[in-house]
């Protein structure tokens, strides 16, 4: 047992198993954070406006540094001696100093509040220069931050004895270093070598956020029981807290649930983006606790309605970049799909904060609730599963491998190619890709750009014209290229506001040129969208990797394919070939197709997922895969390619993938994907679609190992794609 005075902080190395939980010790140092939030939202409460908010946040940055720095040191090192706990009490006496002071700042007296902060920097690098001398392994890791926090320290506390306005240059330097200092190209480096506890860091920032959302409860509360008879108080208190739960479902319905991407810098987003959701979350308690005193039938103050709406938008474009950095496995759309709903959201709040003044208060909040409460809706249809946190981040230590390790540049096997790749010299003029066909094989990201290009080209091209002649456009001012461009889209677009008019033979040849150009480019563009959005695509997922393994008696190959989005695909047809490389009597080296018969090549109704078999015997072209027992220089590429009819687009279509020698498994099966909910739904797990498990025996071996890569509900034969086939 360790001794309870002294004993050394040892490195958190998480494991599957081993994540850290949050302690005592933690919960108790945030209660102190509780009281500072609440005297932040004070001064922004009796300073609203744009200095205040801008002083708000900067206050508020300051402590979240305190707070995110202290988690950091937490969630890589374990110690609980009477010294650690010493230097964590003295560090809390110092938050608690600095939610006294922040009244004196706002009034110009800064001197308690940067000693406070510096004396929170120094307690902190104690913490670390403590690991520094008692673990090695960190050592690299430990300089940096007693060094960086050091230097920090130094400006806060040189910042309490310089005139006021020289007070804010030292503070913007010191944040700076502060937050600089882990997101340094040289931390992040040693933060692959050893990861923090992911696990915990997200629990960490969960109970922040619960900490500033409860917020707007105290402050609602206060309000209302110091006026318990008033219904249209009530009425707003209520409409308030409706649009805190809504932020509370957001956060931990959504991103509490999702996994971080993997990525060099999206860790460090993610955590980072917790700044601005935090301080716009506090910001809105706020501003809903000035809703309490809204007279229900006049309008709402502007200034109070652009801070609860401004801050709501920042809290939504947060959470967009949050969606943005992390991916969700229990939801049935794109995630893309939900960042763009945040920022859409976030556009209409401000519309609301625009039109609130011509509508009484009481609409004016609810249709804010109305929105809030819209994301919620909307979270429910894309994920109608619940998230398990533990299972969304079951594999989170990876996200800071070093993504050169991931992909690295010199890859070791042989160098994969797609024949979308190929370069191709010569083509005759006629035959190459013309401006259509490229904008239909490209992103919808490149269609509307080259659109607003040419839309802005040919705007500017008419413009320039109609200021060739001086009175050809009337109430057009003289060289106004303004007035003359806004002419020449009124024309193109066919509005014609009846401001500016042609007043000459020139104008109006012009202006019968350009409706001309502006109808066939409205049919092309419209031919485009319309033939890009109703293009059907098929949502068909192949397993990474092909297994051979002992089925009925026989080795088999076997590839999964899974119908990801969920609909029927009628009368679905499978074709597997493989490449060979081959050598003539003559010597030539050629590479040929060979088509693999397949157990099951259609099935009525593909609908979950699909396992295709090929049995590899002695006429098989596979047969050497058994006989070298190895898959180098086996075969060149497996294709498949998958057919149906898409009965929601009521159209065919097509899938395909490519397997190489190093993707096949040899003595492995697939595990099962598909299995039975308490409500008699079948469910299909794809973070399972691609693991495989070892079968006894080898590839060839006469008994069959189970069964197979169907197993459970995947039966053979099943007739609805649900099974192997």
């Amino acid at each position: 047992m360790q001794n309870r005075w002294f004993h050394p902080p040892t490195l958190h190395c998480p494991a599957p198993g081993k994540e850290r939980k949050v302690g005592w010790l933690e919960l108790f140092y945030d209660l102190i954070y509780v009281a500072t939030i609440i005297q932040l939202g004070n001064v922004l409460s009796n300073n609203v406006g744009w200095l205040g908010v801008l002083g708000f946040a900067g206050l508020f940055t300051a402590l979240w540094g305190t707070w995110t720095s202290f988690t950091f040191y937490s969630n890589r090192f374990v110690v609980d001696d009477v010294l650690h706990r010493g230097l964590v009490f003295v560090q809390m006496f110092t938050i608690g100093a600095m939610a006294v002071s922040v009244g004196a700042v706002v009034e110009g007296r800064p001197m308690v509040f940067c000693l406070a902060y510096a004396g929170a920097r120094w307690v902190l690098v104690a913490l670390y220069y403590r690991a520094w001398r008692h673990v090695p392994d960190a050592r690299a890791m430990t300089r940096r931050y007693v060094l960086g926090f050091g230097v920090a320290a130094v400006f806060w506390t040189a910042s309490a004895f310089v005139p006021w306005p020289w007070t804010f240059l030292l503070w913007g330097v010191a944040i700076g270093v502060d937050l600089f200092t882990p997101l340094s190209p040289a931390s992040r480096e040693l933060s692959t070598r050893l990861p923090p506890d992911v696990l915990h860091m997200s629990e960490r920032y969960g109970l922040l956020t619960i900490i500033v959302l409860g917020e707007s409860f105290v402050k609602v509360l206060s309000e209302a029981a110091a006026n318990p008879g008033d219904v249209g108080m009530l009425t707003m208190a209520a409409m308030g807290l409706a649009i805190s739960c809504s932020l509370w479902w957001v956060y931990f319905d959504d991103v509490g649930g999702s996994r971080i991407r993997k990525g060099r810098l999206t860790p460090f987003v993610w955590i980072y983006t917790h700044l601005p959701l935090t301080i716009g979350v506090t910001a809105v308690g706020v501003a809903i606790k000035k809703t309490l005193h809204f007279e229900l039938m006049a309008p709402a103050p502007t200034k109070y309605r652009w801070l609860l709406c401004g801050m709501l938008m920042l809290v939504l474009l947060t959470v967009a970049v949050l969606d943005h950095v992390t991916e969700r496995r229990q939801s049935e759309m794109s995630d893309k799909v939900r960042v763009r709903m945040r920022v859409a959201c976030a556009a209409l709040v401000g519309v609301s904060a625009a039109v609130g003044g011509l509508m009484p208060s009481w609409a004016f909040v609810t249709l804010v609730v109305v929105v809030m409460l819209g994301q919620v809706g909307f979270d429910l249809m894309m994920a109608p599963l619940a998230a398990d946190p533990h299972a969304a981040h079951h594999d989170a230590q990876s996200i800071f491998d070093d993504v050169d390790t991931l992909r690295p540049t010199a890859p070791s096997g042989p160098v994969r190619t797609d024949v979308q790749d190929a370069v191709r010299v010569g083509t005759p003029d006629e035959l190459r890709r013309d401006l259509y066909f490229h904008l239909m094989d490209g992103s919808w990201r490149r269609l509307f750009a080259t659109l607003a290009l040419m839309y802005l080209f040919l705007n500017v091209v008419f413009a320039s014209l109609y200021l060739l002649e001086d009175g050809g456009v009337a109430n057009l001012r003289p060289d106004s290229f303004m007035d003359a461009f806004a002419f020449s889209v009124q024309t193109l677009s066919t509005i014609g506001y009846g401001v500016m008019a042609p007043a000459s033979p020139y104008a109006h040849a012009l202006v019968a040129i350009e409706a001309l150009v502006g109808m066939l480019g409205l049919a092309v563009f419209t031919g485009l969208v319309f033939a890009k959005a109703s293009r059907p695509r098929a949502a068909v997922l192949f397993s990474e990797v092909c297994v051979v393994a002992p089925l009925n008696g026989q080795p088999t190959l076997m590839l999964r394919a899974g119908n990801a989005r969920g609909n029927e695909i009628a009368e679905a047809s499978v074709h597997l070939t493989v490449l060979l490389d081959e050598v003539t009597p003559e010597g030539v080296k050629l590479r040929r197709l060979h088509d693999l018969t397949i157990a099951r090549e259609r099935t009525p109704v593909f609908a979950l997922s699909w396992t295709i078999m090929h049995v590899i015997d002695e006429h098989s072209p596979l047969r050497h895969l058994l006989e070298k027992g190895a898959t180098e220089d086996t075969f060149a590429r497996l294709l498949v390619t998958l057919t149906g009819h898409d009965l929601t687009y009521a159209q065919t279509v097509h899938a395909r993938h490519t397997y190489y020698p190093e993707d096949v498994r040899l003595g492995h099966q697939f595990v099962d994907v598909i299995s039975t909910m308490d409500d008699g739904r079948l469910m299909v797990d794809y973070t399972k679609f691609h693991r495989t498990a070892a079968v006894d025996g080898g590839p060839g071996a006469g008994a069959a190992a189970g069964s197979g890569a169907g197993g459970g509900t995947g039966a053979v034969g099943s007739g609805t794609g649900t099974g192997t086939s």
